[in-house]
């Protein structure tokens, strides 16, 4: 198991060029291979990048997964840019912290829901507005946004579809999987396509009622794109939030905690704090 991690590399393949043993480097794995929760693991070098040197091994390991998803759903999907008004449900988790301060830097306004207890932590990760999901429905304040960032599903990807303008767009990373995941993040053909086009049709007959794109995104690894958000990190454009650290041998307690759905931003397990 595992998706992303930090460490020393140990080894290269004969066709590595950007890399030397010894190199400080970060990840999210390949799909296909995983195993990040382990004190070895062999990963392709198109998805390694470099750790600055102003970030611990924590930090960096906390970034791949969530800030990859944030940065290509936020850029790549919805095309925030400056004057952009996007809504973010559930700022304050691992996914979250990291999409309101990538929104910001690319210039958008940013509306998120909270917890009272996550209410100050989205404020001061930017948030221009925030509604207490425990109080209030957020779509009762919010209208005529451009986008969408799901991170929740359920009724709550249902309901931002009422929030977002004609011609806006709905991106989430809980919802059901459409068509284009088939092809466009997954890379597969004409079954998959037609499996997904079954499984998300009420979710996207929805959006054509409201004038809206849905969109699920299955994010992909990208060692150029992590190099990118490390270089916002050391520059304190997007300090990971760690909620705690954990020994190796507690990650079933990680686990748990995580899903949960308790956690302020990231949970990380790392081998050095066992000794």
């Amino acid at each position: 198991m595992g998706n992303e991690f930090a460490g020393i590399v140990e080894a290269c393949g004969a066709g590595v060029s950007r890399f030397a043993p010894g190199q400080r480097v970060f990840a999210r794995t390949g799909k296909e291979r995983m195993g990040a929760f382990a004190e070895y693991a062999c990963e392709a070098e198109q998805n390694l990048a470099a750790i600055p040197d102003g970030l611990s091994f924590e930090q960096a390991a906390a970034i791949p997964l969530a800030g990859l998803t944030a940065l290509q759903a936020l850029r790549d999907e919805l095309h925030l840019g400056p004057g952009s008004r996007v809504f973010i449900p559930g700022g304050a988790g691992g996914v979250g912290t990291f999409a309101i301060r990538i929104a910001k830097w690319l210039g958008a306004h940013v509306a998120t829901t909270a917890s009272p207890r996550g209410r100050a932590l989205v404020e001061q990760l930017g948030a221009d507005e925030v509604i207490d999901y425990e109080s209030e429905a957020f779509e009762d304040r919010l209208s005529g946004y451009d986008g969408a960032f799901d991170l929740i599903g359920s009724d709550t990807l249902s309901r931002c579809f009422d929030v977002v303008r004609p011609g806006g767009m709905v991106v989430s990373v809980a919802g059901l999987p459409e068509p284009q995941t088939a092809s466009k993040d997954l890379d597969r053909g004409a079954v998959l396509r037609a499996m997904f086009w079954l499984a998300s049709w009420r979710l996207r007959a929805q959006a054509r009622r409201n004038g809206v794109t849905y969109r699920f995104l299955f994010m992909h690894p990208s060692g150029t794109e992590l190099a990118e958000l490390g270089t916002l990190a050391e520059a304190g454009l997007l300090t990971p939030v760690i909620d705690r650290v954990l020994p190796f041998a507690q990650i079933d307690q990680a686990l748990a905690d995580l899903e949960a759905g308790h956690a302020k931003g990231k949970i990380v397990v790392s081998l050095q704090a066992a000794g």
